[in-house]
């Protein structure tokens, strides 16, 4: 019995931790979060840590195809700073924005509401 209490105890502690990260992520240096922007949109987010803060680097692609349009942005943050990444979305759409933070020990994502992730 107790064993399949802590079998249940564990499988809501994921579950709640999987509905955190579908709209924010903490990730370790060298470490890639992939998230979903829309249904042709995503995001791939990782960092560096150096002496002078993290170097932060979001790739994002439009589309499915080897024709795909991608973007990249670079930034350096230092503890404590955060960046604001605004992919434009359709026409009467609001632009999905991802805030990136740094948090000390590891980079805090905050991504759009409605965006799916995968770690």
């Amino acid at each position: 019995m107790k064993k399949e209490i802590r079998t249940l105890l564990a499988a809501a502690v994921f579950a709640v931790a999987g509905a955190v990260t579908a709209q924010a992520g903490d990730i370790a240096p060298v470490t890639g979060h992939w998230t979903t922007l829309g249904a042709d949109r995503s995001a791939l987010v990782y960092y560096i840590d150096e002496p002078d803060g993290f170097h932060v680097v979001v790739t994002t692609q439009q589309g499915r195809t080897s024709r795909a349009v991608v973007e990249r942005f670079e930034t350096v943050l230092a503890a404590g700073q955060s960046a604001a990444v605004s992919i434009p979305r359709g026409a009467g759409e609001a632009p999905a924005r991802i805030v990136l933070s740094n948090a000390g020990d590891h980079l805090h994502i905050a991504e759009p509401i409605a965006a799916a992730s995968v770690q």
